[in-house]
């Protein structure tokens, strides 16, 4: 299987699922963004078992995530890859806070 491609990010909160980003996997690299943060770093998949290990930059108005407000945040998000959408659940690197995410495939790398 192979992941690389434009993904949709969500998080759960208490309301329903909140988009949060737009990612872009790529050969073992993550990236993506939105108007509020930037998050970079790598991913494996393993079989079906996806790990990513991620550091989140705010350069915006920044809300509280994994129960703090913070310009940067190192997490881990893991999850079990079902083809086109899946959903992984996120601790950061104190293992305290976790948060589910949802990645949905949106399109194809460009050539």
């Amino acid at each position: 299987m192979n992941l690389n491609g434009i993904w949709k990010v969500e998080i759960l909160t208490m309301y329903d699922w909140e988009p949060r980003a737009t990612a872009f996997f790529e050969d073992g690299v993550y990236r993506g963004s939105s108007s509020q943060h930037y998050a970079v770093g790598s991913y494996t998949l393993d079989g079906t078992s996806f790990v990513a290990k991620l550091s989140i930059i705010t350069h915006g108005k920044s809300k509280a995530l994994f129960g703090k407000k913070s310009d940067r945040l190192d997490v881990t998000i893991e999850a079990e890859v079902e083809g086109e959408r899946f959903i992984g659940t996120a601790k950061d690197n104190h293992g305290h806070h976790l948060v589910q995410y949802r990645f949905t495939r949106l399109a194809d790398l460009p050539n």
